[in-house]
Formats: structure tokens, sequence, C-alpha cells
């Protein structure tokens, strides 16, 4: 009877085992929170009761009481989500920004650390410096230590520019080769510079004074002292080595000349790119004239005895410059000859006549030479020689060329037409056949030597300037008898 009274019967069992459950589980949860406040050093923690609870909103913990825990001013929390790198140091002093190992760990280059570039110092030749830096050089190259203050500062030698110098080839008319044999110089391009065009800037064109086959040339007044003068520019864009050198033959034929008072003056010459494209334009600054005998012949200006033996005067003057350089002109015509300022006129008997003076050197040559182009010159004053053979420019009479030209040049001027371009009257002429109803046989004789078939018969631009008909003073008893008669 007493054991049955022990055990519960029916719910009441089973209430009794479920308390005892919750119990146990009750137990467990405290011991784990207690291990867990150990484990947090937080030893003030009170102390849960063994008790089982009702309800499970009960097992909830205490809040945690943190007044009696150290200070945490002085211990920080490590930070486990930034990169190591980009932790920044705070151990410097604020005068430093550097850090120890020259290295910041900074994403971001402080800019006080960046060396700012130092401005180059271009130093003229025999400076102070320059002669610094090639003496710690040389040392330096034989071992030795440098003398010089700059030097010892420990700084890196200062850079210069290298000027590159443009080409210089050798004028053959005023500085003759070692064989004597003239080849002419290439000089390259420059089309390295850049588009800055010199004739445009300094000069304000005005008008075209005229233009022939391959050239143009204008009037341009010069923009700082307003002097106007006389551009010559090629009319075809130079686009071949070879036309280059024609244009150079040109500049240094001309150049050699200078200066004579019939043949016109050169003041400047160059070379620039065209804004066109990828060629070149060249430039002739010459002497401003007046019109050429061509555009008096087209006027209809019949040309008077005295002017033509004036003009073959000073022609005859300027050739002899010419031929004792050892050059030749072959492009001698009325298109070529020009008076000597835009005020002059031909005046007729008077004492002193216009100025004349001779231009275009574009097809000049050495005697025996090279020739920088292909052209021989206009048809209708060529010499009958030129038409034969090419060798006439090695026969050692390449002169007599230009002395037929202006006997053909003031023949044409007399007789008031053109000359033939071909045909029989063409070679009447070169034959000898000469007329001129109203000049005295005095000038027509001078004529007909001047444009002997033969070369040899001619001639030559001295004789020509003693001859009585170009010289009344000169005496004819002076003269040899190998030299010309030509007043009879």
């Amino acid at each position: 009877m007493a054991t049955a009274s022990m055990k519960p019967a029916g719910a009441s069992l089973f209430n009794y085992y479920s308390k005892q459950k919750m119990a146990q589980q009750c137990s467990e949860s405290t011991n784990s929170l207690q291990f867990s406040m150990r484990h947090m050093n937080l030893q003030d923690a009170p102390q849960l009761s063994q008790e089982p609870r009702p309800h499970m909103r009960a097992l909830r913990p205490r809040a945690l009481d943190l007044s009696s825990q150290p200070s945490q001013e002085i211990q920080s929390t490590p930070d486990y989500l930034t990169p190591q790198e980009q932790q920044f140091r705070m151990d410097y002093e604020p005068s430093s920004m550097q850090l120890d190992d020259d290295t910041s760990r900074s994403p971001v280059v402080s800019p006080r650390v960046q060396k700012r570039p130092r401005p180059l110092r271009i130093l003229p030749p025999g400076s102070v410096d320059e002669e610094c830096s090639s003496q710690s050089l040389s040392q330096r190259s034989m071992g030795e230590p440098s003398t010089c203050s700059k030097a010892l500062s420990g700084r890196p030698p200062i850079p210069k520019l290298r000027e590159v110098q443009p080409p210089m080839p050798r004028n053959p008319y005023l500085v003759r080769a070692e064989d004597d044999n003239h080849v002419f110089q290439a000089s390259q391009s420059c089309l390295n510079r850049g588009g800055y065009s010199r004739y445009h800037w300094d000069y304000h064109q005005e008008a075209e004074m005229g233009h022939g086959n391959f050239s143009k040339v204008y009037r341009a007044v010069h923009r700082l002292t307003g002097v106007a003068y006389a551009i010559k520019t090629n009319r075809i864009p130079i686009t071949t080595l070879q036309m280059r050198n024609m244009w150079l033959n040109e500049m240094q034929a001309l150049a050699a000349v200078q200066t004579h008072p019939h043949i016109v003056a050169l003041h400047d010459a160059w070379f620039e790119p065209d804004i066109r494209g990828d060629a070149e334009q060249a430039y002739l600054k010459l002497e401003l004239c007046g019109e050429s005998l061509r555009d008096i012949f087209k006027r209809r200006v019949q040309l008077k005895e005295p002017d033509v033996l004036e003009m073959l005067r000073q022609m005859a003057s300027a050739l002899k410059r010419i031929h004792e350089l050892g050059m030749v002109h072959l492009d001698i015509k009325p298109d070529n000859i020009y008076l000597a300022s835009a005020s002059g006129s031909i005046s007729s008997g008077a004492s002193s006549g216009p100025v004349y003076k001779l231009g275009d050197f574009g097809l000049a040559m050495m005697q025996g030479g090279q020739r920088a182009g292909t052209s021989e010159g206009d048809v209708k004053y060529l010499a009958p020689e030129a038409l034969k053979s090419r060798d006439f420019l090695t026969s050692g009479l390449a002169d007599r060329l230009d002395i037929f030209a202006l006997g053909a040049s003031a023949y044409e001027l007399l007789r008031g037409s053109e000359l033939p371009k071909n045909g029989q009257p063409y070679h009447d002429i070169r034959a000898g056949k000469i007329f001129l109803p109203g000049s005295s046989q005095r000038l027509v004789a001078l004529l007909k030597k001047m444009m002997a078939p033969d070369p040899a018969q001619r001639p030559t631009a001295d004789q020509l300037l003693k001859t009585p008909l170009l010289n009344p003073g000169s005496q004819l008893q002076s003269q040899p008898s190998s030299q010309l008669q030509l007043s009879q």
C-alpha cells in the first residue's frame, strides 16, 4: 500500500516526467551561460538559479553590467576589415612626412614627395657651364676627380640642344673643284620644316609682272621696310630633286655674277614647303626692274638704231662678266633684258640712254660642265651648232652661243617682227642671210658677224666691246690684225 502511494498515477505521472526533463534542460543552459561569462572575464555576473522555469521566455540571460570593466580608451579594438597596407602609421613627426623605409603606405602618392622637373638652360658656346661640363666629363672618363664646383655638387649635367644645320652645297661658279670638273651638287629637301611661309609672312604680294614656262614673277612689298622687290618663284611645284637643282643652279649662278651694273641684282633666295601639298617653292628676291624688251616689242614700239647699239654694248659688258667666270647664259633673248627701273624709257638720240639689265639665269652653266636642266633655250635664238650636236657645250666655244642669241635679239628688235621658229626662213637666218633695209651697213655687218654659221668666226664679248661701233673712243690701230675689222 505504501509503494503504490509513492508513484503518481495517470495524468500526474506524465506531469512528473515533464517537469524532470524541463529541469534538466534548464540546468544545461545555465551551465553553458556561466561558461561563456567566465570566458569573457565577467566574474561579477550573478549566478542563475538552478530551478526550472515554467516558461521558455524566462531562459533569457540577464543584462550584463559592464560598469566594473576596465576602460577601453587605452586599448583599441583591432580592425580586421581594412587591408594592412591601407592602415596609416601615426608615429611620425609633424615636420617630416616621409616614412622610415621611404615607401608610402597610402594608395595616393603624396604631392610633397614628387620632384618638379628643372627647366633646361640653353647656354651659349664657350660659357662657363659648358667648360665645366666638358671638364668634368673628360676627368671622369680618365678616372680623375673633377675640379669643377658644379660637377662636385652631384647634379646631373644639363642636356644641351643640338642645332641641326641645313645643307650648304658648294657653289661651282665661285669655288672651283680640284679636278676642275663641274658636277652639280644636289641639295636635300627642306620639307621637314613647319607650315610657316616666309614669303607670305614677310612680303605683301601686289601683282604679277610676268610668267614663263617654269616661273612667275610678282611685285611684292616688304612689310617692315615698304621696299618693293621682284619675287620670282616656280610655276610648277617642286617635287623632284632635279627640279630643285635647277632652281638652286639659278640662285648660285646669279649670286656669282654680283654685282654688275647690267645684271639684275639678287638680294636673297630660299626654299620653303608648298602649302598646297608635299612639294616645295623656290623664291628669288630680285631687283625690281621696269618692263622687258619683249613688252616694248609687243606695244609696237620701234626701237631706233642708237637704242639697239646701246643695248648691245651693255649686254656685251654683262656677257664679258659671265664668260670671265667660265659661265654661259644660254637664254639671251628680249624677254630677259629689262629696263633698269619702272620710270626708265627708251630715249633716242640722247647722250645717256636707258640702262638695261640681264636676268633669268635658269639655264646658266659652266662651260664644259653638266647641266642642271634639259632645256636648250628658246629655239628662235638658238645657234646652228646646237641643232647639229649636243657636244657644242664641250667644244670650247660655248660662249659664242650667247653671242649668237644676242645678235638674233637685236635683229628681231630692228626688224619689227618675230623671228621664225622653223621652216626655210629659220635656216636662212642661220646661214647668214640678214636684211635690214632701214639700218646702216655697219650695224648689219656687225649682226652678221655675231650670227655667223661658224662659231669660231663670231666675236667674243670682249672683242664686241672694243668694236668702234659700240665703243667710238677705241682706236682700230691698237687692235691686232687678227681681231675683227667691223667698220669696213
